[in-house]
């Protein structure tokens, strides 16, 4: 919370400044223009759209937003508070297009952004997560059947994270992004949990039109349970609708291999490929 409350006071401090500066800089409130926008790979990220698992009954439906709130503009530099709700569920599917719903998970919390354009090509951006994440089984889980009595379990946790993306085009139509994140659990229901995890994130996008393009995104997280490391990786390639930083319609496959990343089922392994759709708002 002390690293919070800095960074509040900081950005409070810059806020401030820039009002008695120049005239070119500018304070802004909800603006849909996000500061940071990580890889499509990045797994705990805000998302609104649905991924049907091919190889199993099952498909995860993401529902939330992240959203900056405050900014400020100062020449080629923009900072920015924002805010993060959004849920990932594992749904079942069933016959006459029903979706039981297995388990949520929950996340929301706060982040402080900053971007700079470097040159016409070059940009870098970085982003601080504050945020709760929990898990809970729905009344369309199936439990299995034992003769031990079932006691329901508790998957929470709270952490900050610290991410930053480098954006280049070397092309008009072409635009490459790498994305380096560190995360720290500061509190975590079960302890079983590592306290650190790293992040390492890759993507091509290729602007067929001013509103078509191709893109190719890699994420691999390293990270440990019950004393295990795990090397996760999310590969996530498609189809995208929209023009460059606005709203997009994504159509897309995805493979993902390693730890399990619901909270109901962490230390589990986890293994899906799948195809879905989602929206950029």
């Amino acid at each position: 919370m002390k690293i919070t409350l800095i960074f509040s006071i900081l950005l409070i401090s810059i806020i401030i400044s820039g009002i008695t500066k120049a005239s070119e800089d500018s304070l802004y409130f909800f603006s849909s223009d996000k500061v940071f926008i990580p890889t499509e790979s990045s797994v705990i990220e805000s998302r609104i759209g649905v991924t049907k698992y091919t190889d199993s009954r099952f498909l995860e439906l993401n529902i939330g937003a992240s959203a900056d709130l405050l900014g400020l503009k100062k020449g080629n530099s923009v900072y920015s508070f924002g805010i993060d709700f959004f849920t990932y569920s594992n749904l079942r599917n069933e016959n006459n297009f029903k979706f039981p719903v297995d388990a949520i998970d929950y996340l929301f919390g706060v982040n402080f952004n900053a971007f700079r354009k470097i040159n016409a090509g070059y940009d870098i951006s970085g982003r601080l997560r504050l945020s709760h994440i929990s898990s809970h089984f729905e009344d369309g889980h199936i439990y299995e059947r034992t003769d031990t009595i079932f006691t329901p379990v508790v998957f929470s946790k709270e952490f900050l994270d610290l991410a930053f993306v480098n954006s280049y085009r070397p092309e008009n139509n072409i635009e490459l992004k790498s994305m380096i994140a560190l995360n720290y659990i500061f509190h975590a229901i079960p302890k079983e949990i590592s306290k650190f995890s790293g992040q390492i994130g890759l993507e091509g996008n290729y602007y067929f039109s001013k509103v078509t393009s191709v893109y190719l995104s890699n994420d691999i997280n390293i990270a440990s349970v019950n004393g295990r490391t795990n090397l996760n990786n999310n590969l996530e390639a498609g189809l995208s609708f929209g023009k460059r930083n606005s709203r997009k319609i994504r159509l897309y496959y995805r493979y993902y291999d390693g730890q399990d990343y619901r909270g109901q089922y962490y230390g589990k392994y986890f293994n899906y490929n799948g195809i879905g759709i989602k929206f950029s708002i």
